[in-house]
């Protein structure tokens, strides 16, 4: 059995504070909005809430769009009705139709990968996709320009009223109900009123785990962490919570402490923002 021991972790703790942060363009939550996404990378778009739904629009190449046709990017094998057969003289079928197959495409142009809160995309042919996303006061009617030598590969949308006002509210009140405000918000994928959220790049590999950092919310006194623990060993590994506690630490939380072979599990941490000299 795997067991995750204290100097391993603190260990890890104090190296990933110096490790870079992935830059990424912020942009504000709109009912429409129009981005663009480097060909043959790549791409990471994050929203500050629980993604509930979507609806994807079939891709559209660059010729496509000049032409204004359609091309689709996923369609699936599908059989389509059975065509009425002929009848004979003698009353009965005279030959056995066969079902009509729609081929799939000879090659898929844009592959997407949903997490909780973000998309992943990665294109392999210059276009445009429109995408519809559910899970904030209203509709994001998302459209995705795929460029050959441009594009970003990071976006992050901000809630259009995030201010140091609405940190200071949220801030307010008992220690204890702060930390647990903003674990509840880690756990639910949303960011706490006022807060920013960060995507870092900081993750760390040892014999039989690893870690990675996911997301960050930041406040004024107070940062959220949420972190990726995966079992890559091939016995069941057990987390002590006790184990990520070090100065600058007010709470840890696990999903749950017992990690299967291959499973990840989250781990939600909130500690003095002014400890990672945010």
């Amino acid at each position: 059995m795997l067991v995750l021991l204290k100097p391993l972790v603190s260990s890890l703790l104090l190296l990933i504070s110096f490790t870079s942060v992935a830059t990424a363009k912020e942009i504000p939550i709109t009912q429409e909005v129009e981005i663009s996404i480097p060909l043959g990378k790549f791409a990471v778009v994050e929203f500050p809430f629980k993604i509930e739904s979507k609806n994807i629009t079939s891709f559209l190449t660059d010729k496509a769009v000049n032409k204004n046709e359609m091309e689709d990017s996923d369609v699936e094998n599908s059989i389509i009705d059975k065509p009425i057969a002929p009848i004979g003289e003698n009353g009965n079928e005279a030959s056995k139709a066969k079902p009509t197959v729609k081929p799939k495409p000879k090659s898929q142009y844009i592959s997407i990968t949903q997490n909780i809160n973000s998309f992943t995309f990665f294109a392999r042919k210059v276009g445009v996709l429109k995408m519809v996303v559910w899970g904030y006061d209203h509709p994001i009617l998302l459209t995705i320009k795929v460029e050959k030598n441009d594009g970003t590969s990071l976006y992050q949308f901000v809630l259009p009223h995030s201010d140091s006002k609405e940190v200071v509210i949220t801030e307010q009140g008992s220690h204890e109900k702060v930390i647990n405000e903003i674990m509840v918000n880690l756990f639910n994928q949303t960011v706490p009123k006022g807060y920013k959220s960060n995507s870092n790049d900081e993750n760390f590999e040892s014999n039989g785990f690893s870690l990675r950092l996911n997301r960050q919310v930041v406040g004024k006194k107070y940062l959220g962490e949420e972190w990726i623990f995966t079992n890559n060993s091939k016995e069941q590994a057990i987390i002590h919570e006790e184990s990520f506690y070090q100065k600058g630490i007010y709470g840890v939380s696990l999903e749950t402490d017992s990690v299967k072979p291959t499973e990840s599990v989250r781990i939600f941490i909130v500690r003095n923002a002014s400890e990672k000299g945010q």
